[in-house]
């Protein structure tokens, strides 16, 4: 087979026109002005095709020949059966159907990956952290918070803090058994009823939901609630999920101790977070099932819920549409159909 090529000199950028005569699968030689040679094909290197760019034979001595006869050249390649891997991407690419078809399983296997693989590498990961690394962001978001939402010393008696606080350390212990983690409960007065959990133990509570309760029990299946949070390391895991570019970084490394990269960003990050429909729905199970085991039902959890439900600005069927959480009635509803699954179980009336 002869073809027409250009020939670049080892140590020229001079070009020169040639004929490039290939003898089956054994010698290539070249023929232009100034230029006669034959060289071993064996020792010669052919670039892989690339859509329709030119390609070229690299020789010994590093000169080189460029083909611009691709079918040409890909015609003696099947020939004498010098194609490799690479002809058949180069095979699919050229192919608009194969390439449709690459696109959407990327697409697929990318929604696939944030919809299940993230959530499945950031519980992975919040579970790896140093437990400094969760003690030193609690401290800063608490900061955080007291200056943001404008969080004051707590009024509620020692006494009764005293009370709920121990009651708190014996929900912990039993919920989470030989925890990694250090419980605590911290009081503060602000100007609404809530509580909130950070990945290091320290749970949160306002003076304001304390009051709101009628009976302590509605505060123990909130805290039972946060315990969860804590358990799981919800907040944790939010951040991660929250920042995909971080979490592939780290799992592609092994080194975890780059999340002090984040540096004062993580704070702030915990901070907004918040927990999915999914977390919070593991927490009223937690809390739900705590409930059942002590004989409290979870009657005093719906009626807190009930009692310090913020959705009352009636949005219609938007309001569940813009939450991140369920809604507290749907949250009441799948409480009660757990402990009335719960007593079925058991045989109970």
């Amino acid at each position: 087979m002869i073809l027409a090529g250009t020939y670049y000199p080892p140590d020229s950028s001079r070009a020169v026109v040639v004929s490039l005569t290939l003898d089956d699968n054994r010698t290539l030689t070249l023929n232009g002005e100034g230029v006669f040679r034959v060289d071993s094909l064996r020792e010669c290197l052919l670039s892989e095709p690339l859509g329709r760019m030119v390609r070229h034979f690299m020789l010994p001595d590093g000169a080189r020949v460029e083909v611009e006869d691709l079918d040409a050249l890909a015609l003696w390649e099947r020939q004498h059966g010098r194609r490799t891997g690479l002809h058949l991407v180069h095979f699919l690419e050229s192919r608009w159907r194969w390439v449709t078809t690459a696109a959407v399983f990327l697409l697929l296997f990318m929604l696939a990956g944030y919809i299940w693989g993230l959530p499945i590498a950031a519980r992975h990961l919040a579970f790896k952290l140093p437990p400094k690394v969760g003690q030193v962001a609690s401290e800063q978001t608490v900061e955080l918070f007291t200056k943001l939402l404008s969080f004051k010393e707590s009024e509620v008696p020692e006494k009764r803090r005293a009370v709920i606080t121990a009651e708190f350390q014996k929900m912990a212990a039993i919920m989470h058994p030989k925890s990694p983690w250090n419980y605590r409960l911290k009081f503060f007065k602000a100007s609404l009823p809530n509580a909130f959990a950070l990945p290091d133990g320290l749970v949160c509570i306002t003076d304001e939901l304390v009051e709101q309760a009628k009976d302590d029990k509605e505060i123990y299946g909130v805290l039972a609630h946060e315990i969860m949070h804590v358990r799981e390391q919800h907040g944790m895991r939010s951040v991660l999920q929250n920042s995909a570019v971080f979490l592939i970084w780290t799992l592609m490394t092994g080194d975890v101790s780059t999340l002090a990269g984040m540096g004062s960003a993580l704070p702030a990050a915990l901070a907004q977070a918040g927990y999915s429909r999914g977390f919070e729905q593991e927490a009223d199970i937690g809390a739900a099932d705590y409930m059942i085991r002590r004989g409290w039902g979870v009657k005093p959890l719906c009626d807190i819920l009930d009692r310090i439900d913020p959705e009352h600005m009636h949005l219609g069927g938007a309001e569940e549409a813009i939450s991140s959480h369920p809604l507290t009635k749907k949250r009441i509803a799948f409480l009660q159909e757990r402990e009335a699954a719960a007593k079925a179980s058991a045989g109970a009336p």
